[in-house]
């Protein structure tokens, strides 16, 4: 966290970058960041020693994957619980292809459940691609969950590519918000908004998203806690992860100052 930031800033990788642990671990800390994303396969006692021996911690595991299948659903949290405990992750970012209804609910309440037995609370990630596309729909898939193990995660490419408002982020309940995900997008080319947002996301500052007002709307309400940077891009993917890590950092912390 740098001196007078209320905000800690973490990295979110991109699933995509060819590099080991110990290079995303030493990359993230080399940049500046306090707190580093995982994968499952990432989050083991090898993963926690290295995140001790940076100074870091891992703030979300990634990812659990809401279904119709209960069997796979809840066989996938159980995986995830344990790499949570494993590198003491206090989030599991979760997804959704199945909406919240009668169905769902008592599924979604019991994989945050698995997560509390390992430390850790359910993410829930709004996307206008997925089952849960706004703010108010997260927000019912927390109280489902339990507001007491979960949260919204709040993706600013999410944010102002789908349904949400201003009004429902001046509203939102700030305890309820379990981190923000941060990037800035470029202008599109094509109405295929899953390539939009899985390759064409852009550093902060270097596309056409609002985010002074948006994180302006956060700070003014007091707002403090974890921004994660997570840039998905093909044009950066080449880059060193170090460098990468370096220029998101710089990009990102002049806003929440």
């Amino acid at each position: 966290m740098a001196a007078g930031m209320a905000i800690e800033l973490g990295l979110t990788p991109d699933s995509r970058w060819d590099i080991d642990t110990p290079g995303l671990v030493s990359a993230a800390a080399g940049a500046g960041f306090s707190a580093v994303g995982m994968t499952g396969p990432r989050a083991d006692a090898d993963g926690a020693a290295l995140l001790a021996a940076s100074g870091l911690r891992c703030h979300e595991i990634l990812a659990l994957v809401v279904s119709p299948d209960e069997e796979s659903t809840l066989g996938q949290a159980q995986r995830l619980a344990e790499a949570a405990a494993a590198v003491r992750a206090r989030w599991v970012l979760t997804t959704f292809l199945a909406p919240l209804n009668a169905v769902t609910a008592p599924l979604i309440r019991r994989c945050a459940t698995v997560f509390g037995g390992a430390g850790a609370r359910m993410a829930v990630e709004f996307s206008p691609l997925g089952a849960v596309p706004s703010i108010p729909d997260a927000l019912a898939v927390v109280e489902a969950a339990g507001s007491s193990q979960a949260g919204i995660l709040i993706d600013t490419w999410h944010f102002f590519n789908g349904n949400s408002t201003w009004e429902q982020l001046e509203r939102v309940p700030l305890d309820q918000i379990a981190y923000i995900q941060f990037t800035d997008a470029l202008p599109p080319i094509s109405a295929n908004m899953m390539k939009e947002t899985m390759h064409r996301r852009a550093m902060p500052g270097e596309g056409t998203l609002d985010l002074r007002r948006f994180t302006g709307t956060l700070l003014d309400r007091g707002w403090t806690g974890l921004v994660s940077v997570e840039v998905l891009s093909a044009g950066l993917r080449d880059r060193p992860v170090r460098q990468f890590a370096e220029l998101a950092y710089e990009a990102t912390v002049r806003y929440w100052r």
